[in-house]
């Protein structure tokens, strides 16, 4: 059965890409006689055209990290494998691919600029900043997160810490050569991606020495700072093109031990309307399942770092749209990890990361991989994307920040830089009241209201493509159902959150005041998309700034 999904999502995403990606190029005329911001404005900082087989490594680990493993597994275990996978699929291939798609070329077609900034020129300058504050928060958030779990992780895990130690070093080698015309990517990668993976055994028997957790904190801080001030070509491009062999391998090797162990499925297909732990399944697997269907992050990424280094306009249709089939792939193979699990190994995994592994080393097993040396393998994997994601997420806070207050000399790379951090530096260290009373970290206080956030995030993205369709006059259609079902989704989470905590508590209050937040920027939105002649749009796509 469980081989039979993963052939038949493949299959779908494959035709996907192929025809309804074929349908959205078409549609929204890419162009490669068109320059790109990456041609125009090419700095060797952040914009850089750069082919697609790299820029795509840097996109996937960029929008997939933990996000399309954590949630399938969680909505699986509470809501069944059967309407998560089937979210899954229609959400990647309908919903989160064309946010994707639209995001990255709303970006290229606007100088390489965020999609809060997008949005600034369609709707109004009001709208845009407060867009743009709320993404920025948001950026904020997720900085704190991985600061956490980052830290955490190399504290209690040395091996971890002295891998990714090892990973970043050779990245940043492998970046000065790439910039070398004198060596091929592919000569390059086949010597490197053995040397990267050298790192697993180099963390096993050479463990860094505990730290402590506040060390590696601010070690983690210097870290991501540096990243988010170099040029993209010396870490970040090299970086996410080497993790994302990791990611590769681990989905490769699963994938054909999927096919070979023929695992029986261990959980029912649907659990029930309800979950305790999670609520009701409308709307909540929709908020659950995030980054393998449809992600709000994945707006910032695409028209963050993506778009900048985007070569030519059809390159879009591959990294975005394809990147997000992939993901979806990846979510399909989360899900099959926890269902061939019985509810015993499950509580042995304990977290979703634990979870994955445990599943994973399962069909890792059917090639004759030890389970043990299996399970270790795609926790040191995930591990690396969690600076992934804390890096990218800093240079993206570094943008908005300069797009913000206009800043443009050399000296805002570096003071955008210290803002960005600045805020996450304070918090990360802070307690407050959770849902029990009890003090838990900053992060965790709201961390039910992450994914309804998120899904705003998507909701508003789509609406703003929606926007940017109408004043391209291109029928959009196709964007604006996805765009529907993601604004009813998280608002009604939010409302939900409202009346079960109340407005006097911080989970509670600051629901209620995202919920706020989205009806004002989606009556906006609205307004500008049924005005007759909406001529400040349409100017602002026409003059493509």
């Amino acid at each position: 059965m469980l081989s039979l999904i993963l052939i038949i999502s493949c299959l779908l995403c494959w035709f996907a890409y192929r025809f309804y990606g074929n349908f959205l190029s078409v549609k929204c005329s890419l162009d490669d006689n068109k320059k790109t911001p990456a041609e125009e404005r090419e700095d060797g900082v952040d914009y850089s055209p750069t082919r697609a087989s790299v820029l795509f490594g840097h996109h996937f680990s960029s929008i997939a990290g933990a996000g399309p493993i954590v949630g399938p597994i969680l909505a699986a275990t509470y809501f069944g494998w059967g309407p998560t996978w089937i979210w899954i699929l229609i959400g990647a291939i309908l919903v989160g691919g064309v946010h994707d798609f639209g995001s990255t070329l709303m970006s290229v077609r606007n100088g390489g600029r965020s999609i809060a900034d997008t949005m600034r020129g369609l709707v109004g300058e009001g709208a845009g900043k407060l867009f743009m504050l709320f993404v920025i928060l948001a950026l904020v958030y997720v900085i704190i997160v991985f600061l956490d779990l980052t830290a955490n992780t190399f504290s209690k895990q040395p091996a971890v810490a002295t891998a990714s130690g090892w990973f970043i070093m050779v990245a940043i080698v492998f970046g000065i050569l790439m910039r070398s015309a004198r060596f091929s990517l592919g000569k390059l990668a086949l010597i490197f991606f053995p040397i990267t993976f050298a790192g697993l055994a180099i963390g096993h028997y050479f463990p860094m020495v505990d730290m402590g957790k506040d060390f590696w904190i601010y070690g983690t801080l210097v870290y991501c700072f540096v990243a988010a001030v170099l040029p993209v070509g010396l870490l970040l491009q090299p970086r996410d093109f080497l993790s994302a062999g990791f990611l590769y391998a681990i989905l490769a090797l699963g994938l054909a031990g999927m096919l070979i162990a023929n695992e029986s499925i261990q959980m029912p297909a649907f659990t029930g309307w309800e979950s305790e732990k999670l609520g009701m399944l409308v709307p909540f697997l929709f908020i659950t399942v995030a980054c393998g269907a449809c992600s709000g992050f994945h707006s910032i990424v695409s028209s963050g770092t993506t778009s900048k280094q985007i070569q030519k306009e059809s390159d879009v249709r591959r990294i975005s749209y394809g990147g997000m089939l992939v993901e979806g792939v990846l979510a399909v193979f989360a899900m099959g990890c926890v269902a061939v699990l019985t509810v015993g190994e499950r509580e042995v995994g304990g977290t979703p990361v634990g979870i994955f592994a445990a599943g994973a080393a399962k069909f890792f097993g059917a090639l004759g991989i030890p389970p043990s040396l299996g399970a270790e393998f795609a926790m040191l994997a995930i591990s690396t994307f969690l600076l992934t994601t804390l890096d990218t997420c800093t240079r993206l806070t570094r943008f908005l920040i300069e797009e913000l207050f206009n800043w443009r000399s050399e000296a805002s790379r570096y003071l955008g830089t210290l803002l960005a951090l600045a805020l996450p530096a304070l918090l990360v260290f802070q307690q407050f009241p959770g849902v029990d009373g009890v003090l838990v970290p900053a992060w965790k206080a709201i961390w039910p209201l992450f994914g309804a956030t998120n899904q705003l995030l998507a909701a508003l993205a789509l609406l703003t493509f929606v926007v940017f369709l109408k004043a391209s006059k291109v029928s959009y259609g196709f964007a604006l159902l996805p765009a529907v079902v993601m604004i009813v989704m998280p608002m009604t989470a939010l409302v939900m959150m409202v009346q079960k905590f109340g407005v006097q508590t911080l989970l509670g209050g600051t629901a209620c005041a995202m919920l706020l937040l989205g009806l004002f920027l989606m009556v906006t939105s609205w307004r500008e998309l049924t005005m007759k002649n909406a001529s400040s749009s349409e100017a602002f796509v026409k003059d493509g700034h």
